[in-house]
């Protein structure tokens, strides 16, 4: 009977350590897909670390490609403000002369006119002192006249009176 308590008491350790085997086999089994998991999980992290070098490479080259571009629109923007400037300049250099040319032209005109408008006054003012010299004149000389027939008038007076007394 011991040997058969012995062999019972194996054999309940071998049922137990079966049970035990196949708990451990089932984690074995849960850590083997879990294994599994974790190395596809590995290889998409690895193609999207993968993709996402890809896309940070092209950012790159594109962030690159827009510096050149910015940097050759901000050349062609300083040589055509440059351009302009001068264009402008220029312009206003002409215009300033065409302006003075102007200018020039204009105060000559505005010369002849003010001569033109003060020769004329001055003919117009000469024309009415010569009239008025005239009238003058003949007023003198109408009054020598007057003057002289009083002073006949005076005498031819005086000598009658004298030739009457």
């Amino acid at each position: 009977m011991a040997d058969l308590e012995k062999l019972d008491n194996a054999i309940k350790e071998l049922e137990k350590q079966s049970n035990d085997l196949k708990d451990f086999n089932s984690v074995y089994a849960e850590i083997a897909q879990l294994k599994q998991d974790l190395l596809e999980n590995l290889k998409l992290l690895q193609e999207n670390n993968k993709g996402l070098s890809d896309i940070s490479k092209e950012v790159e080259k594109r962030l690159e490609e827009s510096q050149k571009k910015i940097d050759e629109i901000y050349k062609d923007n300083k040589a055509f403000q440059k351009e302009l400037d001068s264009s402008i300049a220029s312009r206003l250099d002409k215009h300033k002369s065409d302006i003075q040319v102007e200018i020039r032209n204009e105060g000559t005109q505005i010369q002849r006119a003010f001569e033109t408008t003060l020769n004329s006054s001055f003919n117009q003012l000469e024309l009415k002192v010569k009239e008025a010299f005239e009238r003058q004149t003949k007023q003198l000389n109408t009054l020598r006249i007057l003057t002289f027939i009083l002073i006949a008038i005076s005498i031819g007076l005086a000598v009658g009176f004298f030739v009457i007394k």
